[in-house]
Formats: C-alpha cells, sequence, structure tokens
C-alpha cells in the first residue's frame, strides 16, 4: 500500500444551509491557506537543499510540510462538499475529524538524485492533475445539486470525490518529498489478509458397541 493514504467517513445526509453558502463560509479557511502556502514555498525549498546535500529531511520541516499537505487536502475535501464539519486551521493530525490524511513517520535516508529531479519527476502526475481536477469539480457541482435540492449526498460521487482527494494527498505529499515512492493513478490497491483456513476437524473414532 502507498505510504500516503486518504480516508473520509461518508455523510449521506449533509446540512443544506451550510452546503448553500459553502463558498462564503470558506473564506477564512482561504485566508488561512494562503498563509501556509506562502510559508510552504520557503519550506519546501529548504527541504529540496536539505535533502538534496544531506539525503535526509530535518524533522521540523517534515512535521511542517507534510502538516501543510494535510491541511490543504483536507480544506479541499471540506470545500467540495465531502465532509460537512468544519476543518481544523491548524496543520496537525486530527483522527477525530472526518477527512484524515494518513502520513508515514520521517524515513532516516531518502534518495539525493530522486529529490534533485522531483519538480520534474513530478510532471506526468501534474498533468494528470488537470484531468482529476474537472472529475474534481464535476463532483462538487452534484453534490451542490443534489444536497441543496434533494437533502442527501449521491454515494457513487462521494467515491468520486474520495478518488479525488486520495490523488491529491500522494501527489502533493510525492511533490513535498514525504515518500520517494511515485505516486499511482488510480486508486489503493487494498492488501487482502486471508486469514489460513481452520484445519479440518479430526473425525471421531465411532462408539464401540454396547455389550
Amino acid at each position: 500500500m502507498y505510504p500516503i493514504s486518504y480516508e473520509a467517513d461518508f455523510n449521506p445526509h449533509p446540512n443544506r444551509a451550510t452546503t448553500f453558502f459553502r463558498i462564503i463560509l470558506a473564506i477564512p479557511w482561504m485566508i488561512v491557506a494562503i498563509f501556509w502556502g506562502l510559508l510552504f514555498y520557503v519550506t519546501h525549498f529548504i527541504a529540496w537543499i536539505a535533502i538534496t546535500i544531506l539525503g535526509r529531511y530535518p524533522e521540523w520541516l517534515y512535521n511542517f510540510n507534510s502538516g501543510v499537505v494535510r491541511f490543504g487536502v483536507r480544506f479541499s475535501a471540506w470545500l467540495y462538499l465531502q465532509s460537512d464539519v468544519w476543518p481544523p486551521f491548524g496543520l496537525s493530525d486530527d483522527p477525530s475529524y472526518p477527512i484524515r490524511i494518513n502520513i508515514p513517520p520521517r524515513a532516516e535516508r531518502q534518495s539525493r538524485l530522486k529529490a534533485l529531479f522531483r519538480l520534474i519527476l513530478a510532471l506526468p502526475m501534474l498533468i494528470v492533475s488537470y484531468a482529476v481536477n474537472y472529475i474534481h469539480l464535476w463532483a462538487g457541482v452534484l453534490a451542490w445539486a443534489t444536497i441543496v435540492f434533494r437533502g442527501y449526498m449521491p454515494e457513487s460521487v462521494n467515491s468520486m470525490m474520495t478518488f479525488c482527494n486520495a490523488f491529491y494527498a500522494r501527489v502533493y505529499g510525492y511533490i513535498a518529498f514525504i515518500t520517494d515512492d511515485y505516486p499511482p493513478i488510480g486508486p489503493e490497491a487494498a492488501k487482502a489478509s486471508a486469514a489460513p483456513a481452520a484445519p479440518a476437524a479430526t473425525p471421531e473414532p465411532p462408539a464401540a458397541p454396547a455389550a
């Protein structure tokens, strides 16, 4: 399984009022997103230099940059109506929040070469992201119309959003040097862990005939 994963709790009946005014309600989070984004430009560059030269990700940089990825994906999921719960303004993990971006522990060593050419390596994923953005946009429009006028979130639309947000989490995490593993385009393949079959019971010997 890919090191960065995305989870979203499905809410079939979101609030119509907060859905209708979602863009207006999101203004404070947009301002905070700009603030974190500007800082990320600086910390991402510092991380690129550190990994390229030292071969390791300074822990404080790793925690901050992975937190920005977490905030961005969490906010995007809320903005596009996959969650009805106000997202945190901070960068730390919140297991109780309906949207969860699972980040792996910092690796002790990372590839200098992969870090040096990271943006070039990520170009195919950035091109694919344009198509994913359109899917996400139309999923958001369908979700908004269905929730406002009919009062429910279609499960198929929620699945589309999960696909898009999981893709964003993997690609943004890859760009932020959280992992050196190249992000897959499709949904993550779950590892089937089939339980071993129970051994057949040993048949009991037939009872001895009564004397």
